[in-house]
């Protein structure tokens, strides 16, 4: 069967049902609000794929449904217990949840299952629970794109589609928050009446809005403002690199000034009425010039755990549970015991082999940690599922081993976020599998499962193609491009830009191939889906030409060529984009694209 996350155990039985029998679904009569919404979204999807159904009755007891063939929803008191059961046999449907998250994700199953095998259904047991009670997804906002409401909205429908139950958006500069007036166009940020409409929407689904800002490094913004450069580490300072280099890599705030931490908590003040969540991530990560200006000569270790208890002391006063990047506490394993034990550590690490000793240092120190893997979709056009899956994979298994509260799947937008959702959606549901499932799988039959669900392709394996993608992505790295650009222009330094002429070549006409066979794939014209990730396609091959232009290979060096057939992509990539996403910084990617191309 065709469902993610897998379940724990399905019993096959004889025989099947016909949803074309199907007279109404019939909730308990003390069923939550939200599984009653969750059975309306089942009636119409029902009512839409399968042919023979004209109308659904839904029906809040048993007693309005008479006779009828039925899809009974029930649930026990609560909504924190996750296992249910489905029930499928000739006569009818059961879904009976621990609690009426557990319904809602047993309707969850039954629609997987609908998409499968569309009017008859086989019958069978399937009985279900999670491996970790923390399922979240983490979705930068912040480093290009700062996706329309509804597309937060679809993006909190595939979460609650596939169980994850927390969702976490990366702000650093993309809220509406007073110190940013004159520096963010507000146009191009999200408002408070938006991040409460999704509050609301992820409520009905089961998820968690947990809120998420920078408050001690990644202040770029902020700390180049007019109002508060005075506050910045390092004074007086000038940047020298690429806007998205120096949006990564600088900006801690100054420890040692009293202002510094009544700017942050009024960042935080501001947004916590935002959220019914009972948690607040105050990231603390990737302080990289703490002590290297103002602060020179101090110990930087001491110097970070002083300002974070106050950030800590500021958050836990207003009621929340605090949550932070592990990687600068892991640096300084003496000074742990700073840390209160209720805090919870967010250990990320993104390598395809990770290491278990940064999972086993914390679970040593009695701190509550949830293991971050990633996507592996930022710095590029299509994510890389060669590290993907081995990095959500092992850091999973780490943190069942140690005890870990559950898992956090990051999808980052480092230097741009030039890779458009639709092309990260794989990553998310290994994810998705992996925390409610840690030690299933991921074969053959897991990617056309995927496949059938996020792309509605059953014959041709999507994921195998976007494999490949990124394959041929590696030639062409964004990443290694920005740092190399960033050097031979703005900074002045001349370096070589590694290529491997003959596997970029190949490489391109390798896409060529995924191209043809993506557009051969039935019903899928428009899509959006396969619209992105055609232009993924596109793109690397624009990038790969780049670099064979500036290595100057021989029938690569028309600038005017390779510009002309930018300008046919921006529109279209721009199009994308601003179907899913503010304006933000699309003309920023155009620029830089077109600078390129005639370099």
């Amino acid at each position: 069967m065709k469902i993610i996350p897998t379940p724990a155990k399905i019993e096959n039985k004889d025989g099947s049902f016909e949803l074309s029998a199907l007279g109404a679904i019939c909730l308990s009569a003390d069923a939550d609000r939200r599984v009653a919404k969750a059975a309306v979204t089942l009636r119409d999807e029902i009512e839409e794929l399968s042919e023979s159904v004209d109308s659904v009755k839904l029906c809040r007891t048993d007693l309005t449904c008479g006779g009828m063939k039925k899809i009974s929803v029930s649930h026990k008191p609560g909504d924190k217990e996750e296992g249910y059961r489905v029930k499928i046999c000739a006569d009818g449907i059961e879904i009976c949840g621990d609690s009426a998250r557990g319904a809602f994700y047993g309707i969850q199953t039954l629609r997987q299952m609908i998409h499968e095998y569309g009017d008859a259904l086989p019958a069978c047991d399937i009985t279900d629970a999670p491996d970790f009670p923390e399922r979240g997804f983490y979705h930068d906002v912040t480093r290009g794109r700062v996706p329309t409401l509804e597309q937060l909205y679809h993006i909190a429908d595939l979460l609650s589609y596939y169980k994850i139950n927390s969702l976490q958006l990366y702000v650093e500069d993309s809220y509406e928050f007073v110190e940013y007036d004159g520096v963010m166009r507000a146009e191009d940020v999200l408002t408070a009446d938006e991040i409460m409409a999704l509050d609301d929407y992820c409520y009905d689904r089961f998820i968690e809005l947990v809120p998420s800002i920078a408050t001690f490094g990644h202040l770029y913004n902020l700390l180049q403002s007019e109002k508060y450069r005075h506050l910045c580490e390092l004074a007086d300072y000038k940047p020298g690199a690429l806007y998205w280099i120096e949006k990564m890599a600088h900006h801690t705030i100054d420890v040692s000034n009293d202002e510094s931490i009544e700017v942050i908590k009024s960042l935080i003040d501001q947004f916590i009425p935002l959220f019914r969540s009972d948690k607040f991530n105050i990231c603390c990560d990737e302080t990289f010039d703490l002590c290297r200006g103002r602060n020179a000569g101090k110990d930087a270790g001491e110097e970070y755990f002083k300002f974070l208890m106050k950030i800590i002391d500021h958050v836990k006063s207003r009621g929340k549970t605090v949550m932070m990047w592990g990687d600068i506490a892991l640096e300084q394993p003496d000074k742990l015991h700073y840390i209160p034990k209720d805090t919870i550590m967010l250990n990320w690490t993104y390598e395809a082999n990770p290491d278990e000793n940064k999972v086993k240092t914390f679970a040593e120190h009695g701190l509550n940690q949830i293991v971050c893997p990633g996507t592996s979709s930022w710095n590029r056009f299509v994510e890389e599922l060669d590290r993907s899956e081995g990095n959500i994979t092992k850091l999973v298994e780490y943190g069942k081993k140690y005890g870990a509260l559950g898992v956090l799947n990051t999808n980052w937008g480092d230097f741009g976020n030039i890779c458009s959702f639709n092309c990260s959606l794989y990553g998310m549901v290994i994810g998705a599998e992996k925390g409610w499932k840690a030690d299933s799988v991921l074969g053959h039959d897991f990617e056309m499962a995927a496949s059938s669900l996020l792309y509605d392709s059953d014959d041709v394996n999507v994921i195998d193609l976007i494999r490949t993608m990124g394959r041929c992505e590696r030639t062409c790295d964004w990443m290694v491009f920005m740092y190399w650009y960033s050097a031979n222009t703005v900074e002045g330094r001349t370096t070589e830009l590694a290529l491997d002429a003959d596997k970029a070549i190949e490489n391109n006409r390798t896409l060529d191939k995924v191209i043809e066979t993506l557009r051969s794939i039935p019903d899928n014209e428009g899509d959006e889906r396969y619209t992105d990730l055609i232009l993924a396609c596109r793109a690397i091959q624009l990038m790969n030409r780049v670099h064979l232009k500036i290595n100057g290979i021989e029938g690569y060096t028309d600038k005017e060529a390779l510009l002309a057939d930018f300008e046919k992509w921006i529109p279209e990539y721009r199009e994308a984009w601003l179907r899913d996403n503010k304006e933000s910084q699309i003309g920023l990617i155009e620029k830089f694209v077109r600078e390129i191309a005639l370099y």
